[in-house]
């Protein structure tokens, strides 16, 4: 497996001008480079020829039978030793080597379709270790395996000896506590005094971790073979010092099995423990926990601290969505502010929400899946939900939980750089892995450096063959066009950052081999990342042999994209026909290759199909998904769990969850799903699905009046008893009819920008002000120190400038809450206000909508605005802007101006694309006597819609002012 560390960057050098990518080869591991594949591949092939044929046809020719051809006799001992016999001699020698040499190949060659290590052969050390790299030479050329680095004679899947790093410290506390996902998170963010605390508490509970150095040995370059004299060396300072190196690996059992008994004898893969001050690139960290007891803790237990941090993350949320929210808020003066600036438990409501006491939701193992699969999760919650649902106590777990943050960058990065080559006339080209940090997206490109360098934003490394984007260079590239890659997937996290490979660029197929149960629980991942995430662009998944109602229920997960067939036949089936489907339509496209088709904007006809089998397919099988997947990328991709033969990459992943990528190079700690975790995450999806059925109902039946009425007391029409500026007169702007914006006089420095927008946000989504235990919470969930929260208010203070009267138009009241002057217009609050009213007339909504800018509350940052997404103002401003515009277009259409009427809906539908109310409403203005207009807006709401249910209502329209559309989906 490897063990390839990041490298630290280069001191001493002086840096060029402009930006420079910090990652690359100085902070993250690199697939080793394939240009000489082909020729050493050939030449392992002519080697392998060369041993096997030759030597016996040579021996043939030249020496003939060297055994005698009668029966042995006394005067062979008296015989005279002549040149043929000693020949023969010879020659029956060079015949047993030959048959040594060809047993150990079968051994090796066995193994390899076993898809494990071989044993080791009777006196083979060096024949064995030849057979094993003629082998993976030949297996290279065709692009099927690997050279691991473990000596003959391991047996198993490799052993995983990395856990963690110093730069990557995390993975090694998440591996050590049972992979939970709160852990992860406050690994990274140790400043935080009720995550941190809660996870601190946690591990001297559970054990007491300490450091162990490791050196894996590799021969040095040029050599066959290392000497503990060379490590000592190398990592020590002082080659005497191997003694010291000998008594601490001493007995130690081996990766392969075997010990060093002897200080000149050992092995390559031998994992040996170092002192401390061993120092080193190849020295590797490794934090392992002692238990403080020395019985070992039941799974009882360990289930039972799982749940206690998950249940410590529920309140956390709670606490956090529920002081940002407004009902909340009237209790919030009441709190007295710590002297550290932050809310503690015994101030803070804990699980005080809107809607009353907030249930605690456990991930427990769900974590296992690493924040980009909680995202996924998250977001597909979200989605069942629609616009009029209220998020539920599980998405709030998985969203504190989620790497939301990486997930946007993944997604709007990868679809400004298709954007970008799109515009240079230029073809993506082929990722090989992509690796996704909190700052930084690195993609790692198949073929080497022979690119051409990539659209701005994103940084060629001097390499050439990888791709740098910072988070921060994002800002100002509009995000369009369809996902370059849209069967990446989350297989592993390495070094820090999430690990994916595309699924369709595999050349065949790709198994998942080791520990069947941890395998099981990685495609289980790998299919719920697929069909869940926003980059997958309606990515499908068709699953055989996975059976259990945990399974089933993933259609729930994504309607439409999860299918179960019985057996492989019918999976082909499917396949063949959609790579059909795709070739004939990048032929009528006049393009070559899937991804030039979807640069020509065909991107939701040549959607990626993954076939996942739940286990080895037989020979026959494997033969036909060989020669369906043999054309290149297609669409279609195909992976199996358990190692077989056919496959072109193969993974293995240990009972510990470490990862190896085969052929890639790469390894990580896995990313997985555990089937029994798949029953409770049907159940939510059920549960958001019948709130968001049963919300847009209500919503459906409501007029902007009732509409109104339904927001909390503190929201209703404010601007009538604190008169607002209009837009004309106003000092400072906030739009949130569209992503969020502030428009103020003052200045402020880019950097900080988001901060303060996020501060004036928030304070303008509760008029009746907001205390300063809220706006640390909110802003600050994980803590903040009192200086930090003076500056920045004294920064937003600032930039939005001074009233008419002098005063700052952010301060506080009487109450010592946090208000906006009437001098700042919030456009939200004025469609509030006008919607309360009886006599407004419809015009004057229709102005206010046309204020759209896009969907409603939209725009914001991944890794800001966590308590957005739980605030009711966001679901409160779709349900008010589907009432005005269905009003407003009504009365239009019944004064006979339809075109008004017409731009009120798309008005209402740009803040509330999923508003099907609003879309039933267009098809029957613009439909109602035209079928083809009919299908024309069915197919525009189709596309908008995505993969979102229709409702029956919906249908029902549909199928009436269009008897014969077939596109409903």
């Amino acid at each position: 497996m490897s063990t390839t560390t990041p490298r630290r960057p280069r001191s001493g050098r002086t840096p060029s001008p402009g930006f420079r990518p910090r990652t690359a080869a100085d902070h993250l591991p690199r697939p080793e480079r394939t240009e000489r594949s082909v020729p050493r591949g050939l030449a392992a092939l002519l080697g392998l020829l060369v041993l096997v044929v030759g030597v016996p046809v040579g021996l043939v020719l030249l020496v003939g039978n060297p055994l005698p051809t009668a029966a042995p006799s006394l005067d062979w001992l008296t015989a005279p030793v002549t040149a043929e016999a000693l020949i023969n001699i010879v020659a029956v020698l060079v015949w047993l080597v030959w048959a040594h040499f060809v047993v150990c190949l079968l051994a090796e060659w066995r193994a390899v379709r076993a898809g494990r290590l071989p044993g080791m052969v009777p006196a083979g050390a060096g024949s064995q270790l030849v057979a094993r790299r003629l082998i993976a030479g030949v297996l290279l050329l065709a692009g099927s395996a690997t050279m691991t680095g473990q000596a003959p004679g391991q047996s198993g899947a490799p052993a995983a000896s990395v856990v963690s790093t110093a730069q990557a410290g995390a993975a090694a506390e998440q591996g050590a506590t049972g992979g939970v996902g709160v852990g992860e998170a406050g690994a990274r963010e140790d400043s935080a005094p009720t995550a941190s605390g809660a996870v601190a508490e946690a591990r001297s509970e559970v054990a007491s971790s300490t450091v162990t150095k490791f050196y894996e040995v590799k021969p040095p370059s040029g050599r066959h073979h290392d000497t503990l004299w060379d490590i000592a060396d190398r990592t020590l300072g002082d080659p005497y010092r191997y003694k010291e190196l000998y008594q601490l690996n001493q007995g130690r059992t081996q990766p392969d099995g075997r010990k060093l008994q002897e200080a000149d004898l050992i092995q390559p893969g031998w994992q040996l423990v170092m002192p401390a001050d061993a120092t080193g690139p190849d020295i590797t960290s490794v934090r392992t926990q002692a238990p403080a007891a020395a019985p070992t803790p039941a799974p009882e237990a360990s289930q039972a601290v799982l749940d206690e941090l998950g249940g410590r993350t529920a309140d956390v949320t709670a606490q956090a969505a529920g002081e940002a929210g407004s009902g909340a808020v009237g209790r919030a003066a009441d709190l007295a502010v710590p002297a550290g600036g932050g809310v503690s438990a015994d101030t803070a409501p804990a699980g005080a929400t809107e809607g009353g006491e907030a249930e605690q939701v456990p991930l427990g193992d769900l974590a296992l899946g690493g924040g980009m699969v909680l995202a996924g999760l998250a977001l597909a919650l979200s989605t069942r939900r629609g616009a009029y649902g209220d998020p539920g106590a599980p998405e709030q777990a998985l969203r504190l939980a989620a790497d939301g943050g990486r997930a946007e960058l993944l997604d709007r990065g990868l679809r400004v750089l298709a954007a970008g080559r799109r515009d240079q006339g230029l073809d993506l080209p082929d990722a090989a892995a992509v690796y996704v940090g909190d700052e930084q997206l690195v993609v790692h490109l198949a073929g080497g450096a022979d690119h051409p360098a990539p659209p701005s934003p994103w940084q060629q490394t001097e390499e050439g063959g990888v791709w740098v984007l910072r988070s921060g260079d994002l800002e100002g590239h509009p995000v369009t066009g369809p996902a370059p890659w849209p069967a990446l997937v989350n297989v592993a996290r390495s070094h820090g950052f999430d690990l994916l490979v595309d699924l369709e660029y595999a050349p065949g197929l790709v198994s998942i081999g080791g520990d069947p149960q941890v395998a099981r629980e990685v495609a289980l991942s790998t299919v719920v990342d697929l069909v869940t995430h926003a980059w997958s662009d309606g990515a499908r998944a068709t699953l055989v042999g996975f059976a259990g109602s945990g399974t089933e229920a993933l259609a729930d997960l994504a309607p439409g994209r999860i299918h179960q067939v019985r057996s492989i036949e019918e999976a082909l089936e499917v396949g063949r026909r959609d790579v059909e489907a795709h070739r004939s339509r990048l032929r009528g496209l006049g393009v070559d290759g899937v991804l030039a088709g979807r640069s020509a904007g065909a991107g939701p006809d040549l959607r990626p199909h993954v076939i996942v089998l739940s286990g080895s397919p037989g020979p026959q099988e494997a033969q036909q998904l060989t020669e369906l997947l043999a054309a290149g990328r297609t669409g279609l991709a195909v992976l199996c769990v358990g190692q077989t033969l056919s496959a072109r990459w193969r993974f293995v992943v240990d009972a510990s969850g470490q990862l190896d990528l085969g052929v890639l190079g790469l390894s990580g700690t896995a990313r997985r799903l555990r089937h029994g975790d798949l029953d409770r995450i049907a159940g939510w999806v059920r549960e958001a699905a019948e709130s968001g059925a049963e919300a847009a109902a209500r919503t459906a039946a409501l007029g902007p009046l009732d509409a109104v009425a339904t927001l909390p007391a503190q929201r209703r029409p404010v601007a009538e008893a604190a008169p607002m500026w209009d837009r004309q007169s106003a000092l400072a702007h906030v739009g949130l009819l569209g992503p969020v914006l502030v428009q103020a006089p003052g200045q402020v420095t880019p950097g900080r920008e988001e901060l303060l927008t996020e501060l004036v946000t928030l304070v303008a989504l509760h008029p009746e002000g907001v205390h300063d235990a809220v706006l640390r919470i909110s802003l600050w969930p994980r803590g903040v120190e009192d200086d930090v929260v003076e500056a920045t208010l004294a920064s937003a203070t600032q930039w939005l400038g001074t009233g008419s009267d002098g005063s700052p138009v952010l301060d506080r009241d009487d109450a010592g809450r946090w208000r906006l002057g009437p001098e700042v217009h919030v456009d939200w609050l004025e469609l509030t206000a006008l919607a309360g009213r009886r006599d407004t007339p419809p015009r004057e909504l229709a102005e206010v909508l046309d204020q759209a800018r896009g969907p409603a509350f939209s725009g914001t940052p991944g890794t800001r605005y966590g308590w957005l997404a739980f605030h009711q103002a966001a679901r409160d401003a779709r349900v008010v802007i589907t009432a005005v515009a269905r009003h407003t277009a009504s009365a239009l259409a019944g004064s006979g101006d339809r075109p008004a009427a017409e731009r009120a809906l798309r008005d209402g539908l740009t803040l509330v694309p999923q508003a099907q109310a609003l879309w039933r409403d267009l098809l029957r203005l613009l439909g109602g006597s035209d079928p083809d207009h009919a299908a024309g807006v069915t197919r525009e709401m189709r596309a908008a819609l995505g993969d979102a249910a229709l409702e029956p209502e919906t249908v029902s329209l549909v199928q009436h002012l269009s008897p014969d559309l077939r596109e409903l989906g």
